[in-house]
């Protein structure tokens, strides 16, 4: 029995011997197929919890016994696995997953990329991270999507920009914009300047409709779907913390202003040519060299340098994330500041904060929760009628004008109150002096929630529920004190000051309820989705306006004396959709997708209420064929789609039923129709055919997307002429068509990949080869609203200019000359009949025709260097600024610029402007010309990068898992010939707005000026 037991024990022994001798140390290196390093590669032992992760230089460390298989995988790599033999060293070159690899949103699910037959593009966190930094999202989306246009509103900020995918899609303001959802809650685009852009995962944006048709109606003009971040199931803790600073000043411009000597000697020579006006102005009662001249000009000031600051911005942001078995995390809390580049204005500030958790609950039910909350707060100069703001007046008021009334010492003078005695100077509007009294701020707070839940009945079919909601507050305000500036030039003296506050409340509801089938087999991939959705969306608005104020720190509207007005709105709207969609694939090789959706909005009449919309779309991967072998093409795919989508942005909610209102009549108040009602008022109808081709080569160091679209919308929402006998001018119908058309190219390339260095260049372009009005009510031409001289007519380009002429100077004389409507040229006196009928279509739109980015990004061992691009081609702006500054005598009393002395002063001077003598002969003309249309081609450096991140051997005995440290620059080069600055798109006017502009970038006003920037900041995680 003993010789049994020591029997077991040695045999025992020995097998544990065995097993103890078979684990060992295996060491590697991770790489990509040209050799370099991969760090953060997993490295897993098959079937067990135990793994490790590759270091900065690819090199992991695991235990592991012979026999086991290491599974090592990187993102955006093949999965390759191995097998532990008798060497203690496996190192592994990843093959890089292609492109298509991706899995990209689409229509409420999730597809491999490889199988997707629809035109997207993706920007992911480690791109956005790298961009130029922006307080609004839709800023990010320029120079990086093809198809993507983006016109900056302007540079006030937390401003955000004009975002058009492939085109105009609605002649109604407000009509044309992408839908915008986070994390499935939609969002409008004014309100993106509330999400954090260090939050958000990744931006996709879905452009033809054989993905847009998923979403109905509200994906008409394009979807932009941002995922904001979320943790890892099964990591520890990690903790990020990012921080950048930074100064601000306005971009370089072209021009110069006049200094007070030259500015002196303009007038003089004005009065010379007996210029109107000039007569009693400082350069001509004063003699150069005496003590008056030579006291304008000692006291002389840079009015843009005294109403511009140097500005700074300034972002922290704190995330931890992480996660178990069952349940990941995301949390954050940021915090930016833009002080602006205006005096006494303190600009923009916001603070932010995210929570993302995602659990399993049961075996069968997952479920989700994301919410995130902003506050923001703007403070920005008042802007009336885009006139009366600082950024006309410091240009317009003379450089030797005074901020202050001087005593004869060249002293400030004071009132009784001790308060200096502002100038009025010579445009009656003391610029600085109303950026004290007339303050203008809005605070917004949103919260945007959304709660999701996946029951799975089986491996084949699940049910998915979700409800998102967006809850804004937005609270505006804008006080004139009582001897303000505005007070004294539009107030009334037995009432002082005016005060208004405007209130918005805003509730958007969305369920969604998701029936989801699913078929996998060794060949064939089919996916079926069911939907019912639900969206409800309610604005109230308060708004009160009320003069009469004792003080100016009485701010509250129960200290004005009256009240001008109060009002209240409330206004709803229901949506109700359901739809199915289905997408397959045979073996990855041959695809296809459709969906039909039914929407049914309050908008409209009840007979037609809902609208029907559909998708189709095939693709063929043509290198996964068995007689497509060419070692130089890595994936070849082509694809082609076709859908309709609706549209019913633009109009009011309650445009089919009519309204009435109040009119005053002997014996007392009546109604009246204020508009009539239309119950066959119907959807905007957007048929989109797309073809598209996607190709990656040389272990795709190469990468190209190619697409061509036609886009064709009908039935658009318009406000139709009615005759004069029915009291009302017009009723919204459906009643017009348009077309756009275009070319989408983009390319990436590695240029150099080797383990210490890579380069990386790629750039996109839209060629918008049509862009036209195919049809209008009647038949009749229309000068839309908020508009300056455009005008749609059918056959022509959607927001073509619509003017007389120029033909230059006649150089014997100076006299400027026009074309008339039958080709002839006129001096102005002579022009034939009225100037309606000699404006003319020359097919120059505000649309650019090309427009695009490209980038440049090199790494050397830790070192980056990035530059990114953006463009616009063959956009035509009415610069009105220049024909203020360059008004050839007609502004004489105001500053101009020094282009002004470039008159013509002799008989055969050609390239030179007008003679001033001749500007007021002009009359209505001056306004109506295309003298000052100018193309608005640019290219723009809209970012610049300098960064360092430290080697992981540096950081091992730190607690610091990342660090890196930055240099950026933004906006630091222009290349154009337009005079000024060509990026322009909406006034900063406070009654404009972006649900006002039908042609954005149409002119350059006295808007916000765009900004540049140099910032410093740092990257480290814990």
């Amino acid at each position: 029995m003993k010789k049994s037991y020591y029997l077991w024990l040695v045999l025992i022994f020995f097998n544990m011997t065995m097993v103890l001798a078979q684990e060992k140390t295996v060491t590697g290196t991770v790489t990509d197929d040209a050799g370099l390093p991969l760090p953060g590669a997993n490295v897993i032992i098959k079937q067990t919890n135990t793994g490790t992760q590759s270091d900065f230089d690819g090199n992991y460390t695991i235990s592991a016994a012979v026999g086991q298989t290491l599974s090592f995988s990187y993102v955006g790599f093949e999965t390759q696995e191995l097998k532990v033999g008798a060497s203690n060293t496996m190192s592994v070159s990843l093959r890089p997953g292609a492109l298509l690899e991706e899995v990209v949103v689409t229509g409420y699910s999730t597809r491999n990329k490889t199988v997707q037959t629809s035109a997207v593009v993706s920007i992911s966190a480690s791109e956005i991270s790298q961009l130029a930094p922006t307080t609004s999202v839709d800023n990010l989306l320029q120079g990086k999507a093809a198809g993507v246009q983006v016109t900056a509103a302007n540079g006030k900020p937390g401003q955000g920009a004009f975002v058009r995918i492939r085109g105009t899609g609605s002649l109604s303001a407000g009509g044309s914009s992408p839908l915008y959802l986070v994390d499935g809650a939609p969002i409008r685009e004014e309100e993106l300047g509330n999400i954090a852009t260090s939050d958000i995962e990744n931006i996709t944006i879905l452009k033809d409709a054989a993905t847009t048709a998923r979403y109905g109606s509200r994906g008409s003009n394009g979807v932009v779907v941002i995922t904001t971040k979320t943790g890892n199931r099964n990591k520890d803790a990690t903790v990020r913390y990012s921080s950048r600073f930074g100064t601000t000043t306005r971009v370089d411009l072209n021009y110069t202003m006049m200094d007070a000597t030259q500015k002196l000697q303009y007038e003089r020579d004005m009065y010379a040519l007996g210029v109107a006006g000039a007569a009693a102005l400082p350069g001509v009662t004063t003699q150069p060299g005496s003590p008056e001249r030579d006291r304008l000009t000692r006291n002389a000031l840079d009015w843009e340098e005294l109403v511009l600051k140097d500005g700074y911005v300034q972002n922290n942001n704190i995330s931890i994330d992480g996660g178990a078995e069952k349940m990941d995390y995301f949390f954050s809390v940021g915090h930016d500041k833009n002080t602006g580049i205006i005096d006494k204005i303190s600009g923009f500030e916001r603070l932010n904060s995210r929570l993302n958790v995602n659990f399993d609950a049961k075996e069968w039910l997952s479920v989700g929760v994301n919410v995130g909350y902003a506050r923001s707060l703007s403070d920005e100069p008042r802007d009336r009628n885009n006139s009366q703001n600082p950024f006309r007046h410091m240009l317009d008021v003379n450089p030797y004008e005074t901020e202050f009334v001087l005593d004869e010492f060249d002293q400030i003078t004071y009132n009784e109150n001790g308060e200096p005695i502002y100038n009025t100077t010579t445009t009656g509007y003391p610029v600085r002096r109303a950026l004290e009294t007339e303050p203008a701020f809005e605070v917004e707070n949103i919260t945007l929630a959304n709660v999701d839940a996946l029951v799975k009945f089986s491996k084949s079919l699940s049910y998915g529920f979700s409800f998102a909601v967006n809850h804004l507050n937005r609270r505006r305000e804008t006080y004139s004190k009582p001897g303000g500036v505005l007070d004294d030039l539009i107030g009334n003296a037995d009432f002082p000051g005016r005060k208004t506050d405007a209130n918005t409340q805003r509730l958007d509801m969305t369920a969604s309820n998701r029936l989801n089938y699913t078929l996998i087999t060794e060949n064939h991939n089919l996916n079926i989705l069911g939907l019912f959705e639900y969206n409800f969306n309610e604005v109230n608005t308060l708004s009160a306006i009320s003069r009469g104020f004792s003080s100016p720190l009485l701010t509250t509207q129960s200290n004005a004396g009256f009240t001008d007005s109060a009002s209240t709105t409330r206004n709803r709207l229901t949506l109700v959709s359901y739809g199915a969609f289905a997408d397959y694939d045979f073996n990855q090789r041959y695809l296809a997708s459709a969906s039909i959706r039914r929407d049914g909005s309050s908008n409209f009449g009840s007979d037609v209420q809902y609208g029907t919309f559909y998708s189709g779309s095939i693709g063929w991967n043509v290198a996964k064929e068995n007689f497509f072998k060419v070692d130089a093409i890595d994936d070849l795919k082509i694809r082609a789609a076709i859908g309709t989508v609706g549209n019913r942005s633009g109009i009011d909610r309650y445009e089919a039923q009519g309204f009435v209102g109040f009119a005053q009549y002997p014996g007392g108040l009546a109604t009246e129709p204020s508009n009539f009602p239309n119950p066959e008022l119907q959807w905007e109808t957007t048929q989109t055919t797309n073809v598209g081709i996607e190709l990656n080569m040389f272990n795709r160091r190469i990468s190209f997307v190619g697409d061509y679209f036609v886009r064709n919308t009908t039935e658009l929402l318009f406000d139709i002429p009615r005759s004069d006998e029915s009291g009302v001018d017009t009723v919204a119908g459906n009643a017009a068509e348009i077309e756009n058309g275009g070319i989408e190219l983009s390319l990436q390339a590695d240029i150099v990949r080797s383990p210490d260095v890579t380069w990386t260049i790629g750039g996109n372009i839209l060629l918008l080869t049509k862009s036209e009005i195919v049809s209008l009510p009647n038949g009749a031409p229309i000068d839309p609203p908020n508009t300056f001289n455009i005008r749609w007519d059918e056959g022509t380009k959607i927001n073509e200019h619509f003017l007389i002429r120029y033909a230059g100077l006649d150089s014997n004389t100076g006299r400027p000359m026009y074309y008339g409507a039958d080709g002839n040229t006129y001096f102005a006196d002579e022009m034939p009949e009225d100037d309606n009928q000699n404006r003319v279509f020359q097919g120059k739109s505000t649309i650019a025709d090309k427009e695009g980015g490209f980038f440049n990004n090199i790494v050397y061992k830790g070192f980056g260097l990035r530059t990114d691009f953006v463009f616009k081609y063959g956009n035509w702006i009415n610069n009105f600024v220049k024909s203020n500054v360059v008004s050839d005598g007609l502004a004489v009393d105001a500053n101009q610029a020094t282009e002004a002395f470039n008159y013509w002063q002799q008989p055969g001077d050609t390239d030179v402007s007008m003679s001033p003598i001749y500007r007021n002969d002009e009359g209505s003309l001056a306004a109506n010309t295309d003298r000052f249309l100018e193309r608005g081609d640019y290219i723009r450096m809209r970012n610049v990068t300098l960064s360092y991140s430290f080697p992981k051997k540096t950081l091992e005995k730190s607690p610091l898992s990342n660090l890196r440290v930055y240099v950026q620059g933004q906006n630091l080069l222009t290349f154009t010939k337009f005079f000024g600055d060509p990026e322009v798109g909406l006034s900063s006017g406070e009654t404009i707005s972006f649900a006002d502009s039908v042609a954005p970038g149409e002119a350059t006003l006295y808007s916000y000026p765009n900004t540049k920037s140099i910032q410093v900041g740092l990257d480290v995680s814990f």
